[in-house]
């Protein structure tokens, strides 16, 4: 003979108390859900750190670069996206929210200088030209660390520094290095250099 159902909603499980109540189970922390993030491994107590979400501010909870360096990856990032937005593709997302860019293009020298958008680009240019002028191979670097947020191999790890520091001079974050302070910065790379290849 078949039992009968109990009627009800289900008995939940887990542990309980004497009374029969649910023992109450102790949530995840913040800090413990972000060091099982693939992306935030290896940083330790600074798992949970705002900073720990992009390429850049892991680089610098690292010590790989520095605090102005860091902070001008993020300007360019913002300078870049601000100069796509110029572009106006077709199929811009925006424009099906009905958000169009009010520029027409200011085709008229005089309102060419107020343009918002003739800015954007002649300042994002303006970083492209310092990053491509810095040496050969180090914008590629920075757009793929800065812009698609991919980890930097250790033997790249020079040439963004240098283009990191190229745009920090740029936008007014770091003063400009001394012939000392040179000297000694190519004596590191190199020595980093010879160490790496002797590995």
């Amino acid at each position: 003979m078949a039992s009968k159902r109990r009627k009800g909603r289900p008995r939940k499980t887990g542990p309980r108390h004497k009374n029969g109540h649910l023992k109450a189970v102790m949530a995840e922390s913040p800090r413990e859900r972000a060091a099982h993030m693939p992306h935030r491994r290896g940083l330790g107590e600074q798992s949970s750190d705002p900073a720990a979400e992009s390429e850049l501010g892991r680089m610098r909870l690292r010590n790989e670069i520095s605090e102005p360096e860091e902070t001008a990856g993020y300007v360019y990032g913002r300078m870049w996206r601000g100069y796509v937005s110029t572009l106006n593709a077709p199929g811009t997302p925006g424009e099906a929210q009905g958000r169009v860019s009010a520029c027409d293009g200011c085709s008229d020298p005089e309102r060419r200088k107020y343009c918002a958008c003739d800015l954007r680009q002649r300042i994002y240019a303006e970083a492209s030209r310092v990053l491509v002028s810095t040496g050969r191979g180090v914008a590629p670097v920075v757009h793929a660390v800065v812009i698609l947020d991919r980890s930097c191999r250790y033997e790249d790890l020079p040439m963004l520094k240098l283009g990191l520091s190229a745009l920090a001079l740029h936008y007014g974050l770091m003063r400009p290095l001394t012939n000392q302070q040179k000297r000694t910065y190519r004596n590191e790379r190199s020595q980093k250099h010879v160490a790496a290849t002797n590995s």
